[in-house]
């Protein structure tokens, strides 16, 4: 293949890498399953769950998503929000493995993701407007490029080689890494390391923060 091919291949936005259906139907349950019960176990006081209770939460909420048809909440979950973007649910993982093993060095979910916080959401802003036609370029369909897919891995990598914070760099090669074997969620990367519920949580976590600040 001659270079100028290769570098046509590296931006092609023609031909996207989809997720197979039974890979997609599996990751909406247990993505959301997972999802639900970090949710709750940030939500809920901790004096109203035990630790065992605590521990295995996620347990059966999984299962009850993975059950078939309306009684499943993934199904209405994916009706509204379609699927969550792997960066959440990694994150999800990282902090109910957290409450299983408390002693675990790191950052929390929270803490490891707040240096990312606003280049995050300028990026939703961006796709926002994608989405209604207001930017010059497509930056969706670029999703579907084999380049951008490094362009984020070398990004995810920075902070570990300038800054020795190896928590969120970790996390997100877990998500691309994760992206290139399964494709998950739609075949495109804007889509497995942001979502609409993702994007919302972090600004208003971003604008509590200003707020204390002020």
């Amino acid at each position: 293949m001659d270079n100028p091919s290769l570098v046509f291949a590296l931006l092609s936005t023609q031909s996207p890498l989809l997720p197979e259906p039974w890979a997609l139907r599996l990751y909406l349950d247990v993505a959301w399953g997972l999802v639900l019960a970090a949710v709750l176990l940030a939500v809920l006081p901790r004096r109203w769950l035990g630790v065992q209770l605590m521990r295995w939460l996620p347990l059966p909420l999984v299962l009850w998503c993975l059950l078939p048809g309306g009684v499943s909440p993934a199904h209405w979950l994916g009706l509204a929000l379609r699927a969550p973007s792997g960066l959440l649910v990694v994150l999800c993982v990282w902090s109910l493995w957290r409450v299983w093993r408390p002693g675990t060095p790191g950052p929390g979910a929270r803490q490891a993701l707040r240096p990312w916080a606003w280049p995050l959401i300028a990026l939703g802003w961006l796709l926002l407007l994608d989405t209604f036609a207001l930017l010059p370029f497509s930056l969706y369909a670029w999703g579907f490029a084999p380049l951008l897919l490094g362009g984020l891995a070398a990004l995810g990598l920075l902070p570990a080689l300038l800054a020795r914070e190896r928590a969120m760099p970790v996390l997100w090669m877990a998500v691309l890494l994760l992206f290139i074997l399964l494709r998950l969620p739609t075949g495109n990367v804007w889509d497995a390391v942001l979502d609409p519920m993702l994007w919302v949580w972090l600004q208003v976590d971003a604008l509590r923060s200003l707020r204390r600040r002020v």
